[in-house]
């Protein structure tokens, strides 16, 4: 009769080890130890530093002393009035095309957009740059509508 060993018999759980430690060359590699672990940090003797309040609105960048805030939009609309200008002056003289009519509903848009945008800042900065780009987008729109005018 031969000596079958039973499946669901217990087993010995150190049997792995215990031919690891005999040095069985076909042993298969033991789980690794758990990682030591570390010890409770002290609670600090000082309080958590505290947080800063919750402001709606525009998150505004930190400033340094006498530093003015800056209004990107409004640079960006008198460079479009000032365009708006030089190429409806162009076609106002050659009788020829009507890009200053792009170039000042540009301006007169992003004006709009800066005067907007400068309301939510301290000081309204570019306020007076958004205000001079849409005069001159406008002033653009009646050299052309007056070159128009001049050509029929």
């Amino acid at each position: 009769m031969s000596y079958q060993q039973d499946p669901y018999a217990p087993q010995d759980i150190y049997a792995q080890q215990q031919r690891l430690a005999q040095g069985d060359p076909y042993a298969q590699p033991g789980t690794y130890p758990p990682a030591p672990q570390q010890p409770y940090a002290q609670p600090s003797t000082y309080p958590p530093a505290p947080q800063q309040p919750y402001a709606p609105g525009i998150a505004y960048p930190p400033q340094q002393p006498g530093a003015r805030m800056k209004n990107p939009w409004a640079s960006r609309a008198l460079f479009s009035g000032v365009f708006s200008v030089i190429l409806g002056a162009i076609t106002l003289a050659s009788l020829i095309g009507f890009a200053g009519l792009i170039t000042g509903t540009f301006a007169i848009w992003r004006g709009i957009t800066a005067i907007n945008y400068a309301k939510g800042l301290p000081g309204n900065p570019g306020r007076g740059m958004a205000i001079t780009a849409i005069v001159l987008g406008a002033l653009g729109w009646i050299f052309v509508l007056l070159s128009f005018v001049l050509r029929a």
